[in-house]
């Protein structure tokens, strides 16, 4: 395997950390208050990142006005090896208008690594921290990014605790 990917994903890292810090400047210079919506979930998923062998999909179901819960799935291709994940996730907005504005959040899941013909099943919980917009007049085309890590470890094989990044770079949905 070339060092190729790493390269694509420190550049992709390094994409997200200043669109996520552009966007919190923005949210910070508003007065933070933000109004409730009516929708109760969103349905989103990452178009641009299937050009770099990168999916990720995600469903976000609102607990309450600041509280949301979810599952999520990603697929990330790196020559020779693979990573896959499906996570359960829960997320608080401390504006108080879940699906939309900032967002701090815990995920935990199953995670798959492949290099070269073996593989691995690992368990892992990380964090995230990000931020959503609902647009349209009826406020139910979404767009959200974010970034945070998540700790693997456990599986198959021994003594093997990883770190590693959890990105959303431009998730594209729709809420209702």
């Amino acid at each position: 395997m070339n060092g190729d990917w790493c390269v694509r994903l420190a550049r992709a890292g390094a994409c997200a950390a200043v669109v996520l810090a552009m966007s919190v400047a923005s949210a910070h210079a508003q007065d933070g208050v933000k109004v409730p919506v009516a929708h109760a979930q969103t349905i989103s998923a990452n178009p641009f990142g299937l050009m770099l062998e990168w999916f990720n999909a995600e469903y976000e179901r609102k607990i309450s006005e600041s509280v949301t819960w979810g599952v999520s799935g990603s697929s990330l291709g790196l020559g020779d090896a693979a990573y896959r994940r499906g996570n359960v996730l829960f997320r608080y907005y401390p504006q108080g208008a879940a699906l939309t504005g900032l967002f701090l959040g815990g995920r935990t899941g199953v995670s798959r690594v492949s290099f070269d013909g073996d593989s691995a099943i690992f368990y892992g919980a990380g964090f995230e921290l990000g931020y959503s917009w609902l647009f349209g007049s009826r406020r139910n085309v979404g767009l959200s990014l974010g970034a945070g890590l998540d700790r693997i470890f456990g599986g198959d094989l021994q003594d093997v605790d990883l770190t590693l990044p959890n990105l959303r770079l431009v998730n594209i949905g729709i809420a209702f």
